[in-house]
C-alpha cells in the first residue's frame, strides 16, 4: 500500500491559571491509498474536534470527507456529532453522503460457493453501476448514568434513495433481478438502546458496549419497501502487558432483516467492517452473524510528527444466511479470515488512522480507513 500524508494541526486555548478549559484540534489528510474494494483513492479527509473542559467525549466533532477511486468510486460525507445537543444532555449525531459508483459488487443473495480469487475474479459479471444518496440521524437520551456505566435511549431516522445505473445484461445484478435492482428508497424510524462502560469512546482498553435497535420502513410513510432491520452489537474490552500493553477486543454482532427488503438494505458480510479478506458485500442475505478478535497495541511515538504508531492482530469469523435456516448449517459453514494491521494516531488520541491486511479462502484485503473497526 502507498500512501502519502500531510497533516495540519491547529490549537486554540482558553485559560484559566494554566488549566485549559477550551481546545480546537483540526487533522487534515490529503492522501493517496488503496483499497482491494476501491483501487487506489484520491481525496481529502477533515476532523475538526472541539474540546471543552468536563465535557466528554468532546464538545463536537464534524468529518468532511471527499474521494474518488481508479474503480471508478466518487462520494462525498458529512458527519457532525455533538453532544449536549439543544442545551440539553441528548446527544444528536447526523450523517450524509452521496456516492457514485462504477464497479460495485454484487455476487448475488444467497451465494457461498467458493470463488477462486474473488477480488478480481470476472469484474464484467460480479461488477455493475450504481448510485446512493442518503442521510442517517441518531438522537441519544441519556436514562442513567453512574461513575463510567451509563444507558441511552436511541431514536433513528435515516432514508437512502439507491439506484443501478445503466448495467447490460452480462451483469449478475441484471440477470438475477433483486428487489430494488430498478432503483427505490427506504424510510425508516427506530429506536434502541444503547448500554456501555467502556474507558474510551475511539481507543477503548477495557469494558463492555452493548447497542441494539430495530428499524422499520413502510410504504405509507415514505418507503419503497415494507421491511424492518433489526441489529445487535456486543463488545468487550481486555488489557493484559506482555511486554507491551495489549488489549484484547472482541464483537458479537447481529443483523436480521425481514419483510420487503431491497438488496442493499440485506444483511452483508465481507469489507474492512465485517470479514476482511473478502470483497465488498461477498455474502449478502436476510441474516448475518459475525465474531471479530483483535490483538492490539501502541508500539512506539515519534514526537517529530506527535505521533504514535501500533499494530493489531484480528481474526474474523461469521456468515449470513436466510430466514427459516437451521443453527446446525449457519456454524457447520462459517467463513474465516486473519490478518495483520497497522495503526497510527496523531495530534488527538481519538484520531486514529488503520492499515488492515486480510487473508481469506478467497484473496487478500487490503484497507486503509480511519478508526478502529470496532
Amino acid at each position: 500500500m502507498v500512501l502519502l500524508l500531510l497533516f495540519f494541526s491547529t490549537s486554540v486555548f482558553a485559560q484559566n491559571k494554566q488549566v485549559v478549559t477550551d481546545s480546537l484540534e483540526i487533522a487534515f489528510l490529503p492522501a493517496l491509498s488503496y483499497s482491494s474494494d476501491f483501487g487506489f483513492l484520491f481525496g481529502g479527509l477533515i476532523h475538526k474536534y472541539h474540546y471543552k473542559k468536563d465535557v466528554e467525549p468532546f464538545h463536537s466533532f464534524t468529518q468532511v470527507a471527499a474521494l474518488i477511486s481508479t474503480k471508478g468510486l466518487a462520494s462525498g460525507l458529512i458527519e457532525h456529532d455533538k453532544p449536549y445537543a439543544f442545551n440539553s444532555k441528548n446527544r444528536f449525531i447526523n450523517q450524509f453522503y452521496v456516492s457514485r459508483f462504477l464497479q460495485d459488487t454484487y455476487y448475488g443473495v444467497g451465494s457461498y460457493q467458493k470463488i477462486n480469487d474473488s477480488f478480481t475474479a470476472n469484474n464484467t459479471l460480479y461488477s455493475y453501476q450504481s448510485f446512493s444518496i442518503g442521510f442517517d440521524s441518531r438522537l441519544r437520551v441519556p436514562l442513567s448514568k453512574k461513575d463510567n456505566t451509563s444507558l441511552n435511549l436511541l431514536a433513528i431516522l435515516n432514508f437512502d434513495y439507491v439506484t443501478p445505473v445503466d448495467n447490460g445484461p452480462d451483469r449478475l445484478i441484471t440477470q438475477q433481478q433483486p428487489l430494488g435492482v430498478d432503483g427505490g428508497r427506504t424510510l425508516q424510524f427506530g429506536t434502541g438502546l444503547i448500554w456501555e462502560n467502556r474507558n474510551s469512546e475511539f481507543r477503548p482498553t477495557k469494558g463492555s458496549y452493548l447497542e441494539s435497535s430495530i428499524e422499520i420502513g413502510q410504504k405509507w410513510f415514505g418507503s419503497s419497501y415494507n421491511t424492518y432491520v433489526f441489529e445487535a452489537d456486543l463488545r468487550k474490552y481486555i488489557s493484559f502487558f506482555l511486554l507491551k500493553e495489549i488489549t484484547w477486543a472482541n464483537r458479537f454482532y447481529t443483523k436480521n432483516t425481514g419483510g420487503e427488503v431491497p438488496y442493499w438494505k440485506l444483511a452483508y458480510a465481507g469489507d474492512d467492517e465485517t470479514l476482511r479478506g473478502y470483497p465488498s458485500d461477498r455474502f449478502l442475505d436476510d441474516n448475518v452473524l459475525l465474531f471479530n478478535t483483535e490483538l492490539r497495541t501502541w508500539l512506539f511515538n515519534i514526537e517529530a510528527v506527535n505521533g504514535e504508531f501500533g499494530g493489531t492482530l484480528f481474526l474474523d469469523v461469521g456468515r449470513t444466511y436466510p430466514n427459516g435456516e437451521s443453527l446446525d448449517t449457519i456454524i457447520n459453514d462459517l467463513k474465516y479470515s486473519f490478518g495483520v494491521g497497522g495503526t497510527s494516531s496523531f495530534f488527538t488520541p481519538d484520531f486514529v488512522l488503520r492499515c488492515d491486511v486480510g487473508f481469506s479462502e478467497e484473496g487478500t484485503g487490503v484497507y486503509f480507513t480511519a478508526g478502529y473497526m470496532f
